[in-house]
Protein backbone atom coordinates (compact mmCIF):
# COMPACT_ATOMS: atom_id res chain seq x y z
CA UNK A 1 0.00 0.00 0.00
CA UNK A 2 1.16 3.13 -0.88
CA UNK A 3 1.86 6.13 1.58
CA UNK A 4 -1.28 8.07 0.12
CA UNK A 5 -3.58 5.55 0.07
CA UNK A 6 -2.29 4.80 3.78
CA UNK A 7 -2.90 8.58 4.70
CA UNK A 8 -6.41 8.32 3.20
CA UNK A 9 -7.11 4.85 4.96
CA UNK A 10 -6.71 6.94 8.29
CA UNK A 11 -8.29 9.89 7.50
CA UNK A 12 -11.42 7.75 6.63
CA UNK A 13 -11.02 5.99 10.20
CA UNK A 14 -11.09 9.56 12.27
CA UNK A 15 -13.93 10.59 10.56
CA UNK A 16 -16.16 7.61 11.28
CA UNK A 17 -18.17 7.63 14.16
CA UNK A 18 -16.80 6.37 17.41
CA UNK A 19 -19.69 5.54 19.84
CA UNK A 20 -17.49 3.78 22.27
CA UNK A 21 -15.23 7.08 22.58
CA UNK A 22 -18.02 9.31 23.14
CA UNK A 23 -19.77 7.25 25.76
CA UNK A 24 -16.24 7.38 27.56
CA UNK A 25 -16.89 11.54 27.32
CA UNK A 26 -19.91 11.30 28.74
CA UNK A 27 -19.40 9.29 31.65
CA UNK A 28 -16.32 10.93 32.39
CA UNK A 29 -18.17 14.29 32.07
CA UNK A 30 -21.01 12.68 34.34
CA UNK A 31 -18.76 12.06 37.24
CA UNK A 32 -16.36 14.95 36.64
CA UNK A 33 -19.33 17.23 37.34
CA UNK A 34 -21.37 15.22 39.92
CA UNK A 35 -17.91 15.36 42.27
CA UNK A 36 -18.02 19.53 41.59
CA UNK A 37 -21.62 19.28 42.02
CA UNK A 38 -21.20 17.77 45.58
CA UNK A 39 -17.52 19.66 46.53
CA UNK A 40 -20.00 22.58 45.82
CA UNK A 41 -22.51 21.83 47.92
CA UNK A 42 -20.19 21.05 50.73
CA UNK A 43 -18.15 24.23 50.76
CA UNK A 44 -21.74 26.55 50.26
CA UNK A 45 -23.04 24.93 53.63
CA UNK A 46 -19.41 24.96 55.16
CA UNK A 47 -19.55 28.85 54.11
CA UNK A 48 -22.93 28.94 55.98
CA UNK A 49 -20.77 27.44 58.93
CA UNK A 50 -18.55 30.36 58.82
CA UNK A 51 -21.31 32.98 58.32
CA UNK A 52 -23.02 32.06 61.73
CA UNK A 53 -25.22 29.04 60.56
CA UNK A 54 -23.41 27.03 63.12
CA UNK A 55 -26.32 25.79 66.13
CA UNK A 56 -26.53 27.29 69.69
CA UNK A 57 -27.45 25.63 72.23
CA UNK A 58 -26.40 22.69 74.78
CA UNK A 59 -24.12 19.79 72.96
CA UNK A 60 -24.31 22.15 70.20
CA UNK A 61 -19.92 23.56 70.48
CA UNK A 62 -18.07 25.73 68.17
CA UNK A 63 -18.16 24.32 64.64
CA UNK A 64 -15.11 25.46 64.34
CA UNK A 65 -13.02 24.04 67.47
CA UNK A 66 -15.00 21.01 66.85
CA UNK A 67 -13.92 20.42 63.36
CA UNK A 68 -10.55 21.14 64.36
CA UNK A 69 -10.55 18.94 67.24
CA UNK A 70 -11.75 16.34 65.24
CA UNK A 71 -9.31 16.27 62.32
CA UNK A 72 -6.55 16.77 64.60
CA UNK A 73 -8.10 12.80 65.76
CA UNK A 74 -8.19 11.56 62.34
CA UNK A 75 -4.57 12.96 62.12
CA UNK A 76 -3.07 10.96 64.90
CA UNK A 77 -5.28 7.86 63.81
CA UNK A 78 -3.46 8.05 60.46
CA UNK A 79 -0.20 8.13 61.98
CA UNK A 80 -0.85 5.28 64.64
CA UNK A 81 -2.56 3.51 62.30
CA UNK A 82 0.12 3.70 59.70
CA UNK A 83 2.87 3.07 62.13
CA UNK A 84 0.93 0.07 63.18
CA UNK A 85 -0.51 -1.61 60.02
CA UNK A 86 2.70 -0.85 57.38
CA UNK A 87 5.41 -2.67 58.64
CA UNK A 88 3.29 -5.72 59.87
CA UNK A 89 1.86 -5.89 56.33
CA UNK A 90 4.51 -5.28 54.58
CA UNK A 91 6.65 -7.76 56.23
CA UNK A 92 4.11 -10.12 56.11
CA UNK A 93 3.56 -9.71 52.12
CA UNK A 94 7.63 -9.46 51.78
CA UNK A 95 7.83 -12.73 53.89
CA UNK A 96 4.85 -14.93 51.69
CA UNK A 97 6.14 -13.98 48.56
CA UNK A 98 10.15 -13.66 49.27
CA UNK A 99 10.85 -16.00 51.87
CA UNK A 100 8.61 -18.97 51.42
CA UNK A 101 10.29 -20.53 48.64
CA UNK A 102 8.29 -23.32 47.63
CA UNK A 103 4.80 -21.47 48.68
CA UNK A 104 3.87 -23.96 51.05
CA UNK A 105 -0.24 -24.63 51.83
CA UNK A 106 -0.58 -22.28 54.91
CA UNK A 107 1.64 -19.79 53.14
CA UNK A 108 -1.11 -19.64 50.08
CA UNK A 109 -4.39 -20.45 52.83
CA UNK A 110 -3.14 -17.23 54.41
CA UNK A 111 -2.59 -15.32 51.39
CA UNK A 112 -6.13 -16.27 50.37
CA UNK A 113 -7.71 -15.30 53.55
CA UNK A 114 -6.30 -12.07 54.07
CA UNK A 115 -7.48 -11.52 50.51
CA UNK A 116 -10.48 -12.43 51.50
CA UNK A 117 -10.58 -10.02 54.49
CA UNK A 118 -10.21 -7.33 51.96
CA UNK A 119 -14.13 -6.85 50.91
CA UNK A 120 -15.00 -7.54 54.36
CA UNK A 121 -17.32 -4.86 55.99
CA UNK A 122 -15.50 -2.33 58.43
CA UNK A 123 -18.08 -2.75 60.72
CA UNK A 124 -17.02 -5.98 60.88
CA UNK A 125 -13.76 -5.10 62.72
CA UNK A 126 -15.14 -3.03 64.72
CA UNK A 127 -17.36 -5.11 66.45
CA UNK A 128 -14.57 -7.95 66.97
CA UNK A 129 -12.58 -4.21 68.31
CA UNK A 130 -15.37 -4.14 70.86
CA UNK A 131 -15.25 -7.89 71.87
CA UNK A 132 -11.33 -8.49 72.20
CA UNK A 133 -9.80 -5.04 72.86
CA UNK A 134 -12.78 -3.09 74.93
CA UNK A 135 -14.59 -6.33 76.76
CA UNK A 136 -11.85 -8.50 76.65
CA UNK A 137 -8.58 -6.55 77.59
CA UNK A 138 -10.58 -3.73 79.04
CA UNK A 139 -8.59 -1.44 76.79
CA UNK A 140 -10.12 2.46 77.35
CA UNK A 141 -11.89 3.92 74.41
CA UNK A 142 -8.91 6.20 73.40
CA UNK A 143 -7.34 6.85 70.04
CA UNK A 144 -4.78 4.00 70.99
CA UNK A 145 -7.68 1.46 70.86
CA UNK A 146 -9.50 2.95 67.49
CA UNK A 147 -5.54 2.68 65.75
CA UNK A 148 -5.45 -1.13 66.88
CA UNK A 149 -9.26 -1.61 64.86
CA UNK A 150 -7.79 0.72 62.03
CA UNK A 151 -4.70 -0.99 61.44
CA UNK A 152 -6.92 -4.43 61.82
CA UNK A 153 -8.60 -2.85 58.53
CA UNK A 154 -5.93 -1.64 57.01
CA UNK A 155 -3.60 -4.35 57.23
CA UNK A 156 -5.30 -7.37 54.88
CA UNK A 157 -5.08 -4.42 51.65
CA UNK A 158 -1.43 -3.73 52.36
CA UNK A 159 -0.71 -7.52 51.99
CA UNK A 160 -2.51 -7.66 49.45
CA UNK A 161 -1.65 -4.96 47.32
CA UNK A 162 2.20 -5.29 48.43
CA UNK A 163 1.88 -8.76 47.31
CA UNK A 164 0.73 -7.91 44.21
CA UNK A 165 3.33 -5.13 43.73
CA UNK A 166 6.35 -7.97 44.45
CA UNK A 167 4.80 -10.19 41.80
CA UNK A 168 5.43 -7.45 39.19
CA UNK A 169 9.00 -7.91 39.54
CA UNK A 170 10.63 -9.83 37.25
CA UNK A 171 12.01 -12.59 38.22
CA UNK A 172 14.72 -12.24 35.70
CA UNK A 173 16.39 -9.71 38.20
CA UNK A 174 16.29 -12.12 41.00
CA UNK A 175 17.93 -14.76 39.08
CA UNK A 176 20.75 -12.51 37.97
CA UNK A 177 21.46 -10.86 41.69
CA UNK A 178 21.62 -14.33 43.22
CA UNK A 179 24.04 -15.38 40.18
CA UNK A 180 26.25 -13.22 41.24
CA UNK A 181 26.64 -14.33 44.73
CA UNK A 182 23.60 -12.14 46.50
CA UNK A 183 21.85 -13.27 49.66
CA UNK A 184 18.41 -13.27 49.82
CA UNK A 185 18.30 -10.04 52.07
CA UNK A 186 20.57 -8.40 49.71
CA UNK A 187 18.12 -9.13 46.79
CA UNK A 188 15.09 -8.19 48.05
CA UNK A 189 16.49 -4.84 49.98
CA UNK A 190 18.50 -3.78 46.41
CA UNK A 191 16.69 -5.11 43.95
CA UNK A 192 12.92 -6.19 44.82
CA UNK A 193 11.83 -3.21 46.66
CA UNK A 194 13.10 -0.31 44.72
CA UNK A 195 11.38 -2.28 41.75
CA UNK A 196 8.25 -2.65 43.22
CA UNK A 197 8.49 0.61 45.77
CA UNK A 198 6.01 2.66 43.34
CA UNK A 199 3.46 -0.53 43.85
CA UNK A 200 3.53 -0.19 47.22
CA UNK A 201 3.61 3.02 48.32
CA UNK A 202 0.30 3.66 46.15
CA UNK A 203 -1.37 0.62 47.64
CA UNK A 204 -0.12 1.79 51.56
CA UNK A 205 -2.20 5.38 50.87
CA UNK A 206 -4.77 3.93 49.47
CA UNK A 207 -5.34 1.62 52.73
CA UNK A 208 -4.64 4.68 54.91
CA UNK A 209 -7.12 6.50 53.08
CA UNK A 210 -9.41 3.81 53.55
CA UNK A 211 -9.03 3.95 56.99
CA UNK A 212 -9.26 7.86 57.75
CA UNK A 213 -13.05 7.40 56.58
CA UNK A 214 -13.88 4.29 58.30
CA UNK A 215 -16.34 5.47 61.01
CA UNK A 216 -17.82 2.20 61.78
CA UNK A 217 -15.63 0.83 63.37
CA UNK A 218 -15.14 3.78 65.76
CA UNK A 219 -18.76 4.11 66.26
CA UNK A 220 -18.62 0.48 67.29
CA UNK A 221 -15.96 0.29 69.65
CA UNK A 222 -17.09 3.73 71.21
CA UNK A 223 -16.01 6.94 69.37
CA UNK A 224 -17.33 10.29 71.07
CA UNK A 225 -20.05 11.78 69.61
CA UNK A 226 -18.46 15.57 70.65
CA UNK A 227 -15.21 16.80 71.28
CA UNK A 228 -13.85 20.63 71.37
CA UNK A 229 -10.30 20.26 72.37
CA UNK A 230 -7.39 18.81 70.02
CA UNK A 231 -5.92 15.17 71.49
CA UNK A 232 -2.86 15.31 73.08
CA UNK A 233 -1.55 12.03 72.32
CA UNK A 234 -2.55 8.49 71.74
CA UNK A 235 -4.42 8.06 75.41
CA UNK A 236 -7.05 10.84 74.42
CA UNK A 237 -10.24 10.13 73.79
CA UNK A 238 -11.36 8.22 70.44
CA UNK A 239 -12.64 10.88 68.25
CA UNK A 240 -12.16 11.67 64.31
CA UNK A 241 -14.18 13.54 61.25
CA UNK A 242 -16.12 10.75 60.68
CA UNK A 243 -17.79 9.97 63.73
CA UNK A 244 -18.24 13.76 63.98
CA UNK A 245 -20.03 14.61 61.07
CA UNK A 246 -22.54 11.20 61.58
CA UNK A 247 -22.64 12.75 65.40
CA UNK A 248 -23.85 15.78 63.42
CA UNK A 249 -26.27 14.12 60.30
CA UNK A 250 -27.84 12.13 63.24
CA UNK A 251 -29.45 15.56 65.01
CA UNK A 252 -33.03 16.20 63.88
CA UNK A 253 -32.27 20.02 63.77
CA UNK A 254 -31.29 20.99 60.22
CA UNK A 255 -29.04 23.60 61.28
CA UNK A 256 -26.21 20.87 61.83
CA UNK A 257 -26.10 20.06 58.52
CA UNK A 258 -23.88 23.32 58.17
CA UNK A 259 -21.33 21.41 60.44
CA UNK A 260 -21.74 18.24 59.05
CA UNK A 261 -20.58 19.24 55.66
CA UNK A 262 -17.50 21.05 57.25
CA UNK A 263 -17.04 18.19 58.71
CA UNK A 264 -16.65 16.53 55.22
CA UNK A 265 -14.80 18.74 53.83
CA UNK A 266 -12.18 18.74 56.32
CA UNK A 267 -11.84 14.79 55.96
CA UNK A 268 -12.37 15.17 51.87
CA UNK A 269 -8.97 17.58 52.35
CA UNK A 270 -7.12 15.01 54.31
CA UNK A 271 -8.11 12.04 52.45
CA UNK A 272 -7.06 14.07 49.16
CA UNK A 273 -3.66 15.08 50.99
CA UNK A 274 -2.97 11.35 51.78
CA UNK A 275 -3.22 10.62 47.92
CA UNK A 276 -1.34 13.62 46.67
CA UNK A 277 1.11 12.07 48.84
CA UNK A 278 0.95 9.11 47.19
CA UNK A 279 1.28 10.54 43.74
CA UNK A 280 4.10 12.41 44.55
CA UNK A 281 5.64 9.05 45.87
CA UNK A 282 4.73 7.31 42.96
CA UNK A 283 6.64 9.71 41.07
CA UNK A 284 9.64 9.80 42.45
CA UNK A 285 10.17 5.81 42.53
CA UNK A 286 8.28 5.28 39.08
CA UNK A 287 11.69 5.02 37.41
CA UNK A 288 12.12 2.14 36.74
CA UNK A 289 15.73 0.00 36.92
CA UNK A 290 16.77 -2.07 34.14
CA UNK A 291 18.65 -5.82 35.09
CA UNK A 292 21.90 -4.63 34.19
CA UNK A 293 21.90 -1.22 35.41
CA UNK A 294 20.54 -2.43 38.98
CA UNK A 295 23.26 -5.03 39.76
CA UNK A 296 25.77 -2.13 38.80
CA UNK A 297 23.88 0.34 41.00
CA UNK A 298 24.57 -1.79 44.29
CA UNK A 299 28.06 -2.22 46.19
CA UNK A 300 27.77 -5.77 47.75
CA UNK A 301 26.74 -7.06 44.09
CA UNK A 302 30.05 -5.30 42.63
CA UNK A 303 32.20 -6.64 44.99
CA UNK A 304 30.76 -10.13 44.25
CA UNK A 305 30.79 -9.32 40.71
CA UNK A 306 35.11 -9.56 41.46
Amino acid sequence: MTPAAQRSRLAAGRRRFDLLGLASRLAAGVVVGSAAALLGFLAWRFVQLGLGGAPQGPGSAGGWEAIGAAAAGTAWLVVLTGALALPAGIGTALYLEEYVRPKTRAASALQAALANLCGAPSVIYGVAGLAFLVHGLSLDRTLATGALVLAALALPPVVASTTEALRMVPDDLRTAAFGLGATRWQVVRHQVLPAAAPGIATATCAALARAAGAAAPLLVVGAASMATFAPSGPASPLHSLPTQAFAWAARPQTTFAAQAAGAALALLAILLGIHLAALLFRRRWRRSIPPAQALRATPALREARR
